[in-house]
Order: C-alpha cells, then structure tokens, then sequence
C-alpha cells in the first residue's frame, strides 16, 4: 500500500492544545516510562470529538502493563478499558503520541500502517529522543490520518500551528 504525505494549510486552529503544565508533564512521563531505552505513549482525551483541548492523559501501559515492548503493542482488551474511562468521564480520544528513540519524528512504516485510532481527523505526535529531552512543539511530528492509508504531515512551525502549547488552562 502506497503511503503518501500531504501538506495541508486548511487548519486554522490546532488540532491538539495543552497547557505548559500538561505539556511538561506528559514528556516527563513519557522520558520515565520509556526509561531511556523504549518508546511509550499516551491518549491524549478531550471534552468531545470536537473539541481540540486535552482534558486527561492516558498512558499506553496503565491500559496494557505489557505493551512496552521496545516498540508499542497495545492488546485489544486496553481499548475497552479506554473506551470505558472516555465513556466514565464524558471525553473522546482526539489524539494518540509517542516517543522514538532519534531525532526523526516522521511516521515508520509500522505507524503508518496501524494507527492507534483508524478515524479520520484522529492525531498521532511522535516525540523524538525517547521524550528524554527538552521538547518543544516544533520538535514533534503532528499526524493527522485522513483515512485510506493516507497522512497529513507538519514539521517544525507548521508542526507548531497544529500544536498548541499554552500559557493558561
């Protein structure tokens, strides 16, 4: 299957939005589950499909204690406890990220090939260095799938427009 990449300049306002707090945070946390050695990741949930605000965190290896495997193999027992949590507190999965081990923050063919969520408009960051790092937004790779097999893909300032890192709740 051919993957191809899109630039597209229709987003107007990001696709994901955090504060600072909730954006240090989660790198930490993900630096601390990865160790160093691993790739890990979160869902990032917010108040509904629509909206772009991340509300709660939900990390890969809370939903699968096994999933850490070098790279990430999620069980499909975890989605139904993520569906459930979403269900539990009213939000929806609006994004998925996780780290990679170098500085390249585009998608592997395996990332391609299996989004965590297979929904248009679902958004996949990858943080380099295993998150071990200080990481701006410019620093990520922000994917949005459009179904199909097919990616939008932004780097650096483009990547920046998307991701919106905030001062304020």
């Amino acid at each position: 299957m051919l993957m191809t990449t899109r630039a597209s300049s229709s987003a107007r306002r990001p696709l994901v939005s955090l504060t600072r707090w909730q954006w240090r945070s989660l790198i930490r946390e993900l630096g601390r589950r990865g160790q160093g050695t691993r790739e890990a990741g979160a869902f990032l949930l917010a108040p509904g499909p629509d909206s772009r605000r991340v509300a709660h965190v939900e990390y890969f290896d809370d939903l699968d204690p096994m999933c850490l495997r070098g790279n990430i193999e999620i069980e499909g027992q975890a989605f139904s406890k993520l569906w459930d949590i979403c269900e539990t507190k009213q939000l929806a999965v609006i994004a998925d990220v996780h780290t990679h081990p170098g500085a390249a923050v585009h998608q592997s063919s395996i990332d391609k090939d299996s989004p965590m969520v297979a929904q248009i408009g679902h958004v996949a960051l990858i943080v380099p260095h295993f998150a071990t790092r200080r990481v701006r937004p410019r620093h990520v790779g922000v994917h949005r799938y459009c179904g199909g097999g097919e990616w939008d893909s932004w780097f650096g300032r483009d990547a920046v427009r998307r991701l919106s890192v905030r001062r304020w709740t």
